[in-house]
């Protein structure tokens, strides 16, 4: 009976705290209810244009297109499986990209990283958003490069 008491005085305490207060946890905590913004560059061409160049930076990244949509201006894209020196630990990179004209001539892509790990030392798979890494820099750098041989 005190168990059952104390079981319902926790789960009254987890559901009172609220979302709100997610500032007071940990960085690493927060950062997995908050969601990443996406890492965002302009670019002055047709969305027609830097779609054709997003594949052409993915496929030189050695990302291979999962799926992809001119229409709705969204390129899904995963990076080979990497192995660990550890037994059963292996780790993956999802980008997503969304394309979006606001005008035209200019064309803003907004890109979001993801890092997939999966572990023997517990049970699932990790997905964790990733909100500074070199693969951003490295991606738009690669859409401008496909985009002046474009032209």
């Amino acid at each position: 009976m005190r168990s059952l008491f104390f079981a319902l005085l926790g789960v009254i305490l987890i559901f009172s705290s609220g979302c709100g207060s997610t500032d007071a946890m940990p960085a690493r905590l927060r950062d997995r209810f908050n969601p990443p913004e996406p890492k965002t560059q302009v670019f002055d061409a047709e969305q027609r244009a830097v779609f054709a160049a997003a594949q052409v930076a993915l496929k030189r990244m050695d990302f291979q297109i999962s799926r992809a949509g001119l229409a709705q201006g969204i390129i899904n894209s995963h990076s080979r499986i990497q192995p660990s020196d550890s037994f059963g630990k292996a780790r993956q990179y999802v980008l997503e990209v969304r394309l979006h004209s606001y005008e035209p001539g200019k064309t803003e892509v907004a890109a979001t990283l993801r890092e997939q790990e999966e572990s023997t030392s517990f049970a699932g798979a990790t997905d964790l958003p990733i909100r500074e890494h070199g693969l951003y820099s490295s991606f738009f750098e690669g859409v401008s490069q496909a985009l002046r041989e474009a032209k």
